[in-house]
């Protein structure tokens, strides 16, 4: 009996050591993940997007197909510290990689949209930049074309849901990102870059993008059967309006 005891009171920390070196670690790099996406949200805050990057980065390190969430939110928010910072090219491609990951769609509907809509935004703006850079007519209109189906599918997709303002809204990005194709050169050098914009402009846009033509595959963020048809009547690209802090 007095062998059996001991032999108990000997394995009690078993347990505790299979936590620690199992299920324990991944609950202590979420645990490091969080504390490093709030010190990335101070630095968003402060408008210190590299720094911002880097957090989300490290903090990215931490997860795996388990913390799918995590990980999505993660890219979501590294996108948008990346265009933020003036990495416009690597934000373009992870917009792209994310709108086409199926997994995207097990995640909320306001996730989803803002996914779009920055994706939308981030392609639009790179349009107006090429254009200002001289860029070819094919190589500008991809980009475009891209703002104009995201516009379009948010749009379509939240009218359809009965969600009528955010609707509203929408279809007012698409006829900012309908215009901006139809109007001339030197109508659109005429207008002053939006601020938003402004953090792609001066790092040769056109000459990167070019690099990477013909290699980029099928057009991201659309699915068969969306967006297709004609470009909906313009109204202005003064109501292109970007949400805060996204």
């Amino acid at each position: 009996m007095r062998k059996f005891l001991i032999l108990i009171w000997l394995l009690l920390p078993l347990p505790a050591v299979v936590l620690h070196f199992g299920r324990g670690q991944q609950w202590l790099a979420l645990d490091d993940a969080h504390a490093l996406v709030e010190k990335a949200e101070i630095a968003e805050g402060q408008e210190n997007w590299q720094q911002a990057t880097e957090y989300y980065q490290e903090a990215a390190k931490f997860t795996d197909s388990e913390n799918l969430d995590l990980k999505l939110r993660l890219d979501l928010a590294q996108i948008r510290t990346r265009y933020r910072s003036g990495d416009a090219v690597a934000a373009i491609d992870m917009a792209d990689k994310l709108l086409d990951d199926t997994a995207i769609k097990s995640m909320p509907t306001d996730f989803q949209r803002e996914a779009r809509e920055l994706a939308g935004r981030i392609h639009y703006y790179a349009a107006w930049v090429m254009r200002l850079e001289g860029a070819s007519r094919e190589l500008w209109m991809e980009e475009a074309e891209l703002s104009r189906q995201n516009f379009r599918l948010l749009t379509e997709k939240s009218a359809s849901q009965g969600e009528k303002d955010y609707s509203l809204k929408q279809q007012e990005n698409l006829e900012s990102a309908v215009e901006l194709q139809r109007l001339s050169l030197t109508e659109l050098m005429g207008r002053p870059l939006p601020k938003e914009g402004q953090c792609m402009a001066n790092q040769g846009l056109s000459e990167q993008m070019g690099k990477r033509r013909g290699k980029r595959g099928k057009q991201p963020g659309k699915q068969p059967g969306e967006g297709d048809g004609p470009p909906d009547k313009g109204a202005g690209m003064e109501r292109f309006e970007p949400g805060s802090g996204s």
